[in-house]
């Protein structure tokens, strides 16, 4: 594994795996996911915007994560990010279909904040990461570099204000089959609700699959597993009922 990605990894929160999966592994991800969008939840004032959490759950597309989380390039990085000490997926994972995304981090936020309480997700230098697989070339990712260092508020509208008030902005352009490695403390964005709103997005779709992973020993990592699994269920209350 390059070690400058790792590098990049650790000191910026992010860098690009490329070529991580082929054209015909894509086009099978992306059939699979356009044939189940009738079993996604819309959590957008878009009809043609989808998503579906913690996806490995739903045998119909649980193979897409199966080949994320199994895949050779994605486990070297990981093997090489954690310097050896074992490493797990947490079930907070997610297909999102033309989903705009405001700025954020991925840490529990609002009521499910509580489950951080336990632990300073600052007190780790090596975080938990994201891996988010892009089903077409793209430049909506926006991220503020070295975020992941230093405390941010667990509330989506300061996050914002924070965001806004940067200057050292970064836009992740990514191909098909790329793969982003992000540390999940660090703040983003995807595209925004006016990017979504175009009618021809209902035969094009913009699909992102993600999932997160985190070392064992990691007191962060367990608590955004527990928290999590309690999000989840409430969000298949909301949207899949």
């Amino acid at each position: 594994m390059d070690l400058k990605l790792t590098s990049q990894c650790l000191e910026h929160g992010f860098c690009v795996l490329p070529s991580v999966f082929d054209k015909a592994e894509i086009e099978t991800f992306r059939t699979t996911t356009v044939d189940n969008l009738g079993s996604m939840g819309q959590t957008r004032d878009v009809a043609h915007s989808y998503h579906l959490a913690g996806f490995h759950r739903f045998p119909s597309v649980a193979a897409i994560h199966a080949r994320i989380v199994a895949d050779d390039t994605i486990n070297r990085f990981l093997a090489a990010y954690y310097g050896g000490r074992p490493y797990f997926a947490l079930g907070l994972n997610d297909i999102t279909v033309n989903r705009s995304q405001h700025w954020h981090t991925d840490l529990l936020r609002g009521r499910y904040s509580e489950f951080l309480k336990g632990c300073d997700p600052w007190d780790e230098a090596v975080g938990s990461l994201k891996a988010l697989v892009y089903l077409q070339d793209g430049a909506s990712l926006r991220i503020l570099p070295c975020s992941h260092l230093s405390p941010t508020p667990l509330d989506d509208a300061l996050l914002e204000a924070l965001a806004e008030a940067a200057r050292d902005v970064v836009r992740v352009d990514v191909k098909a089959g790329d793969v982003v490695m992000m540390d999940i403390r660090a703040l983003h964005r995807g595209s925004t609700d006016a990017d979504m709103q175009s009618p021809a997005l209902a035969q094009m779709q913009k699909i992102l699959v993600s999932t997160v992973f985190g070392p064992v020993d990691s007191a962060f990592a367990r608590a955004m597993q527990v928290g999590n699994a309690y999000r989840m269920a409430d969000w298949d209350r909301r949207f899949l009922a």
